[in-house]
């Protein structure tokens, strides 16, 4: 027969050390070979930038690990901001025809990095670079037409004490505009 406690005590719980131990992972074996958690990354990389919406199965089959490795792999990838999973516009479907860079001289008495990240908020650049040679900035941005152009230079170039020079050139036609960057494949050579 099974006897109950009292009801004015407590029952006994097991007994358990003042300060647990914190839990210890086992350290990961190193890859079979030193490149292969590189190339099993690019891999990974190659096929989200053909397909972005790639379910992580698919990306398992194609690279022979388990779905939760490539899921794995993934969020680590973007949390040490190796690369990011974005939806890339193309600006002619909203009717953005013209591609323009212009080339910029900047007063020796301004902020280049002040300068540069006003042009990076506006909102149809999509490309500031500080360079050597002969200008300083370029900026990359796209526009409706000659019109849309011609404002966006009156309103953010010309008349701005800090630039000292504006070389505006439109883009004819664009041959190559690829995001899809491979380190590998340079290191080939």
């Amino acid at each position: 027969m099974k006897m109950k406690n009292p009801p004015h005590s407590k029952a006994k719980s097991p007994r358990r050390p003042a300060h647990p131990r914190p839990a210890v992972a086992a350290a990961p074996s190193p890859p079979a070979h030193p490149d292969a958690d590189a190339d099993l990354n690019w891999q990974i990389i190659s096929l989200l930038q053909e397909d972005g919406r790639m379910p992580f199965s698919t990306i398992a089959e194609k690279v022979g690990v388990s779905e939760g490795t490539v899921r794995n792999r993934v969020n680590q990838l973007r949390e040490q901001n190796v690369m990011q999973i974005t939806a890339q516009v193309l600006p002619q479907a909203f009717d953005y025809t013209w591609n323009s860079v212009v080339f910029l001289r900047i007063n020796s008495a301004a902020s280049l990095e002040a300068v540069a990240r006003r042009f990076a908020d506006i909102p149809e650049v999509y490309y500031v670079v500080h360079m050597t040679g002969e200008h300083d900035l370029a900026v990359t941005s796209f526009h409706r037409d000659r019109d849309h152009f011609r404002e966006f230079l009156n309103r953010h170039f010309y008349g701005q004490p800090e630039i000292l020079s504006v070389d505006a050139n439109v883009n004819l036609k664009v041959y190559k505009m690829k995001l899809k960057w491979q380190v590998m494949a340079l290191d080939a050579d």
